[in-house]
């Protein structure tokens, strides 16, 4: 899915497009403006040299406070404003004061996020000016947010969905940017997820912990986790629903289910705009004896260039599979292991199976969605990652990146 026909309004959320010119002559700055006292949650990238933004998101976010509340999300592409040190950390004071002042707000609920080349210094001048001029680009178009923020994406990325909670028509939007430098360990990329569900940011912190690590987390293009990966549940709490404020509350289940199907939906999404990909993959992990077993050996197989290559090449190599799961470092039983290529069964009884075809397979993988079944036999937890192939056109992309 790449567009929706038809945008859902979330009522009291402003979106403003800038071109502030830190990108020539594109959009490059999304500011959302929310109500009082929406409830916000976040997962944000580990690595250990994240961009000032992030540090800045990490504070913000007090696991003390009843409900973590939002004012404002401050976008920009085309600067990571990552590895830029004590400047970098000022830019990012500048606009949460600006913001801030301009919105009478306090400054832990202005929140910020940054995309694009690492290094560089970022402008806060350009960003600050173009708010002040007031002539957006775009307003209240989520489709025009969406392209805002993207870098090397070659599509904008955007999905939404609806569910009732009691009564009420509950509205869901998301947006992300990824193609490269993808593979979380936590979050990946920029998601930004609205709706105007009434209902605690403890509540949706645990939603989005949980989500993440079945979505965003599931997926890789290269296996390089950002500096700025962030992702952000927001709630402007403005259907009447009575306030959630238990993950326990049975009325949060449809609620999740379809923030599950809407982080997904952006998810792969990403992978399908992997940098130089031609293939999208789905690896299925079936009966492992935990899902953390089965994800680790998922994620191997995912971020081995040599699986990735071979199916770009469309190569029924399927020995580059036994080695990723072999490289996870995780007990297996070989001889339990079954292999399948889409339906195709490949391995059996430790060995290629005996009516095994390397012609159906290799025909196989000429399809532009390829599914990889990996049957461990050694418990009953399942778990699904998702990735891409790795082109030639990955090496030119990223050797061209900052020329």
């Amino acid at each position: 899915m790449k567009s929706i026909k038809k945008e859902i309004k979330i009522d009291d959320i402003n979106i403003n497009v800038y071109k502030s010119g830190i990108k020539s002559n594109k959009t490059d700055v999304l500011w959302i403006e929310l109500p009082v006292d929406s409830s916000i949650a976040g997962v944000f990238t580990k690595s250990e040299t994240s961009s000032a933004a992030v540090k800045y998101c990490k504070k913000n976010l007090s696991p003390n406070r009843d409900n973590n509340t939002v004012k404002s999300i401050l976008v920009n592409s085309g600067n990571a404003n990552a590895f830029t040190g004590k400047k970098g950390e000022k830019t990012v004071s500048e606009i949460i004061k600006f913001l801030s002042d301009l919105q009478n707000c306090n400054p832990k609920e202005i929140f910020t996020a940054s995309t694009g080349v690492i290094g560089e210094f970022l402008d806060s001048g350009k960003i600050i000016n173009s708010i002040k001029k007031d002539m957006p680009f775009s307003k209240n178009s989520w489709l025009e947010a969406s392209k805002a923020i993207m870098t090397t994406d070659t599509f904008h990325k955007i999905s939404s969905a609806k569910c009732k909670i009691e009564n009420e028509e509950v509205n869901i939007i998301g947006i992300a940017k990824g193609s490269g430098m993808i593979a979380p360990n936590m979050a990946t990329m920029l998601a930004f997820i609205f709706t105007d569900a009434n209902i605690s940011s403890q509540v949706l912190q645990k939603i989005l912990l949980y989500q993440n690590e079945r979505t965003f987390n599931s997926i890789s293009v290269d296996s390089d986790t950002s500096t700025s990966d962030t992702v952000l549940l927001v709630s402007t709490n403005k259907k009447n629903n009575k306030f959630i404020t238990s993950y326990n509350d049975p009325k949060v289940r449809k609620f999740e289910n379809k923030v599950y199907e809407l982080m997904l939906s952006l998810a792969k999404q990403i992978v399908r705009d992997g940098e130089g990909a031609s293939k999208f993959i789905e690896l299925n992990i079936l009966n492992a004896k935990s899902f953390k077993a089965a994800k680790k050996i998922g994620m191997s197989i995912a971020n081995s260039p040599l699986v990735k290559t071979a199916i770009a090449g469309e190569d029924a190599n399927w020995g580059r599979i036994i080695m990723a799961i072999g490289k996870s470092y995780e007990k297996i039983i070989p001889n339990k292991i079954k292999i399948y290529f889409g339906n195709h069964l490949v391995t059996k009884n430790g060995m290629k199976y005996s009516n095994y075809s390397e012609r159906i397979i290799s025909k196989y993988l000429k399809k532009e969605e390829i599914h990889i079944t990996i049957d461990l036999s050694m418990g009953n937890k399942d778990w699904k990652v998702y990735t891409c192939d790795f082109t030639e056109k990955y090496i030119k992309i990223n050797a061209d990146y900052r020329s």
